[in-house]
């Protein structure tokens, strides 16, 4: 993985928004008991760790395929500000894509993961 320098982080993150495709954003949430859980999609985590009881990490990851390209970004979550970007590197992108066919909904179903995610036939 390599990080993107020399770049305005806000204004890359803005246009991934606006003209990539997102592959999946997460964060992680902590309770009283100390217990971990990871939540999906920005938006979504707010509502849902509040409502379970967790509270989340400043920062979050969301991933973003564009131009033959996927980035890493970290996100402040709180205003969904990207603060620094990394592209993946090839044997990165395989390991994202094998993470993502294990889990929902594709449940390693791998077929369906390529059918709906177009994005990595340039990885397969």
């Amino acid at each position: 993985m390599k990080e993107l320098e020399n770049i305005h982080a806000g204004r890359f993150y803005t246009d991934l928004v606006i003209n990539g495709k997102l592959i999946q954003e997460t964060v992680l949430g902590t309770n009283e008991d100390g217990d971990s859980q990871v939540f999906y999609l920005f938006e979504d985590a707010l509502d849902e760790a509040e409502e379970e009881g967790f509270e989340l990490e400043s920062y979050g990851e969301a991933y973003y395929y564009k131009e033959g390209k996927v980035y890493l970004v970290s996100v402040l979550v709180e205003n969904n500000e990207g603060c620094n970007i990394n592209e993946l590197e090839p044997k990165d992108i395989a390991e994202l894509i094998q993470t993502l066919i294990k889990q929902e909904p594709f449940e390693g179903d791998s077929d369906a993961f390529y059918e709906r995610e177009t994005w990595a036939f340039d990885f397969k």
